[in-house]
């Protein structure tokens, strides 16, 4: 095993070896709350209370042995209550949170649901206990079976503990699926690091060995998981022995530690510490780093044949018939090394109770656990001490019998199961092995980030760390509001002007036929803008015959309505729309068409408002800026031959009419959108935009691609070009488009669909 090795051949395999990226939390971002400590929040109401209610009925059907699972209106209602405060808090990252922020505060939940499950099965043990106190006083002949039901919630709690803890994650982690694009829109360089933190399965249990867990989720640790330690050191120690290119971390770090964690609220550090070491203070800055030792596809990559065959396959070519026998010789050695991991890991005794754990997996019940403990079963289908084990079942209880047969029946099954597929077993064992040292590693950092926050629910407690301004909200929207010491206020604004031509050709012609231009505009253009103002959030600001402003506002209180330059933008293209189908019937008809062009500005403050009488009148610079977007240069009206519908020229410094009315650039916008650069920098931080390069005819076109929801939650597609701005001397073009860009609003078109397609 320890004979020198050919680099190429055993880096080949090597390189497929992955380390996962290292988790982090910042709390220092975080004010300290009444206590000078614990970071203070607060949860919506309606969570808390839907909370409780499931959790009560959860923890009550666990303790009777049966299936937490299933529908019930109090479930749905708990889903909703989630989904709504993490929907509204996910939304204030624009304004009040950062993502950073929320990272920290959303552990907040989870140590709330944690200690709601304990708090629910010790309420069932305390109803309990003062049955037993008083049918004792009173000498009631239900004595004898409620005190055997206080033994039996004594004998079981963790048991009990995990299956409920598992049933409300599930019931989160069904929510936090729907939330995943919203999170991706809000927060793209989020990680979803923190969320498998949170969801890991071992957060459910009392503790890393509790049994019920390790036989749901990862294996059969030798000596019912105490012997996890043990199995740990000598894989690490023969690894470092025979693959000494990476790096083998120990789990267990023995250096002795100056101060430890402070708090320890749900007793995980301490139970984790036999394995893991005692935990260090980190103080205000949680980190937890891993080795490849913690990442279960490398177990595969490394000493699956199969996978080691399929490489040798794909070589086969490029290494020639020297490298694949070196490759195979290599390969060789994995297959015996994992032969030895199995030997020094495992006795055969302890390998058959591992596999045993496996073949009852998705056959193992909560009646069944409740019955007899599944480290005695696997022992039993091992063959391990039987009469002992079958002398621990009660057969005169239901189910027992049939427990017994199904067992038998696995029995008949293990030899020849560990005969064929015995490698392959030790493969998932480790599997689950790395596996399990990756959650081992979040189940402290997790428990870390939990010791530092303080769920406060006391009326009291909230007003007083509100008073110190230090209280952290995760609530839905109607209690934001509630709290909200402010009136709700424009913070931003968005201005879209569309600058419309040939109203006055189109007025006269229809009066030359005898029809009613009134009606015909209010109709076929005034009217359906008007409709559709409410889908995009817009407010009229000034309409007339040839120009439609249009404002849409962002309010302090409403961040999850912070899409205005994207709706601008959707409302822009459905002006365009209109007025293709408008000039479409204008020619069947034979009446002159429109010509339009839409500038959309964004302005990082709020307007301000005059009023003559009770109308409102916006003074807003952006509706200047705006205005200058739509127009389109007389002297590139007519005979500008561009490939868009917008172009902007930079003119000469040399030229005579540089600097003409204070403007140095034309502007050509015919039946197009011209967003600002600053708008273009507002919504890149609303929705995520894709980059793509699109080749048409002979030059590349860099485009963006993304999608935004309007008022009724509805996705829309957005494609913007980003155009470089050309030179404009002595009455034409000159030369090539320069560095300064410009960005296009593309309308639906075939082009637009194309950009769409390619990117998905």
């Amino acid at each position: 095993m320890n004979q020198p090795v050919n680099i190429d051949a055993r880096s080949r395999l090597l390189a497929k070896i992955e380390v996962p990226g290292d988790s982090f939390l910042d709390t220092s971002l975080l004010s300290k709350g009444i206590d000078n400590y614990h970071i203070d929040v607060r949860l919506s109401d309606d969570f808390i209370l839907y909370s409780r209610e499931v959790i009560e009925k959860i923890a009550k059907k666990v303790a009777a042995g049966k299936r937490p699972a299933g529908s019930s209106d109090e479930m749905d209602e708990f889903r909703t209550s989630y989904r709504d405060m993490m929907t509204v808090s996910l939304h204030r990252t624009k304004s009040d949170l950062t993502a950073s922020q929320l990272q920290v505060l959303h552990f907040g939940v989870v140590k709330f649901l944690l200690k709601e499950v304990r708090r629910a099965l010790s309420k069932l043990n305390d109803e309990t206990e003062a049955a037993v106190a008083q049918q004792q006083y009173a000498g009631s002949r239900s004595l004898l079976a409620t005190q055997e039901r206080l033994a039996w919630l004594r004998k079981h709690h963790d048991d009990f503990l995990f299956r409920a803890n598992r049933a409300v994650f599930q019931l989160v982690q069904r929510e936090e699926n729907g939330l995943r694009e919203l999170r991706k829109q809000i927060t793209p360089g989020d990680t979803s690091d923190i969320l498998n933190v949170m969801f890991n399965p071992m957060l459910c249990a009392d503790s890393p060995i509790d049994i019920g867990m390790l036989a749901e989720c990862y294996a059969l640790w030798p000596n019912g998981g105490k012997g996890f330690a043990a199995i740990n050191l000598r894989l690490e120690d023969t690894l470092k022995l025979e693959v000494p290119e990476l790096e083998t971390r120990a789990l267990k770090d023995d250096v002795k530690v100056g101060a430890t964690e402070v708090f320890d609220t749900l007793h995980g550090l301490f139970s984790s510490q036999d394995i893991l070491g005692p935990s260090v203070d980190q103080s205000t800055t949680l980190t937890e780093s891993y080795g490849w030792l913690e990442h279960p596809g490398n177990v595969r990559a490394l000493l699956d044949p199969s996978v080691q065959e399929k490489e040798l396959r794909e070589l086969k070519d490029s290494l020639g018939i020297k490298g694949q026998w070196e490759l195979k010789g290599e390969l060789k050695k994995l297959k015996k090394l994992t032969a030895d991991l199995r030997k020094k890991m495992y006795t055969e005794t302890e390998f058959r109770e591992a596999v045993a754990c496996y073949l009852l997996r998705g056959n193992w019940s909560t009646s069944d656990q409740l019955l007899l403990d599944i480290r005695i079963a696997c022992a039993y289908i091992a063959g391990n001490d039987s009469k002992k084990a079958i002398g621990r079942l009660d057969q005169s209880r239901e189910g027992a019998v049939a427990l017994v047969k199904r067992l038998d029946d696995v029995t008949s099954q293990l030899s020849k199961v560990i005969k064929e597929e015995g490698d392959e077993y030790f493969l998932r064992i480790l599997s689950d092995l790395f596996r399990y040292r990756l959650h081992l590693k979040y189940f402290r950092f997790a428990h870390r980030a939990l010791n530092r926050i303080n769920v406060i629910t006391e009326v009291k407690d909230i007003q007083l760390a509100r008073a110190g301004g230090h209280l952290y909200e995760l609530i839905d929207e109607a209690e934001l509001k509630e709290v909200t010491t402010v009136e709700s206020k424009i913070v931003r604004h968005v201005i879209l002007k569309a600058d419309v031509r040939g109203s006055t050709t189109v007025t006269r012609e229809l009066l030359n036929q005898s029809l009613n231009p009134a009606s015909y505009f209010s109709l076929r253009f005034f009217g359906p803008i008007t409709e559709r103002l409410q889908t995009y959030g817009a407010v009229k600001v000034f309409i007339e015959g040839d120009a439609v402003i249009l404002g849409f506002y962002e309010h302090n209180d409403a961040p999850n309505h912070w899409y205005t330059v994207a709706r601008a933008c959707g409302m822009a293209k459905e002006i365009l729309d209109i007025v293709i189908s408008k000039n479409a019937h204008a020619g069947k008809t034979g009446l002159p068409g429109l010509e339009i062009g839409i500038g959309i500005c964004f302005s990082d403050d709020k307007p301000l408002f005059l009023f003559d009488e009770d109308k409102p009148i916006m003074i807003s610079s952006a509706i200047g800026d705006a205005d200058r977007l739509s127009s389109c240069s007389w002297r590139l009206r007519d005979g500008y031959e561009g490939r868009f519908n917008v172009d902007v020229l930079e003119v000469n410094a040399s030229d005579q009419q540089h600097g003409e009315k204070g403007e140095h650039h034309l502007t050509y916008n015919l039946n197009g959108i011209l967003l600002s650069k600053p708008g273009f920098k507002k919504l890149m931080s609303e929705i995520p935009l894709k980059k793509l390069k699109l080749k048409t005819g002979e030059t590349t076109e860099t485009m963006f691609v993304g999608k935004f929801p309007d008022l009724q939650g509805k996705e829309r597609d957005l494609v913007i070009r980003e155009g470089r701005v050309g030179r404009w001397q002595d009455g034409k073009v000159q030369g090539d488009h320069g560095e300064e860009v410009f960005y296009e609003v593309l309308p639906n078109s075939k082009l637009s669909s194309q950009v769409i397609d390619l990117s998905k």
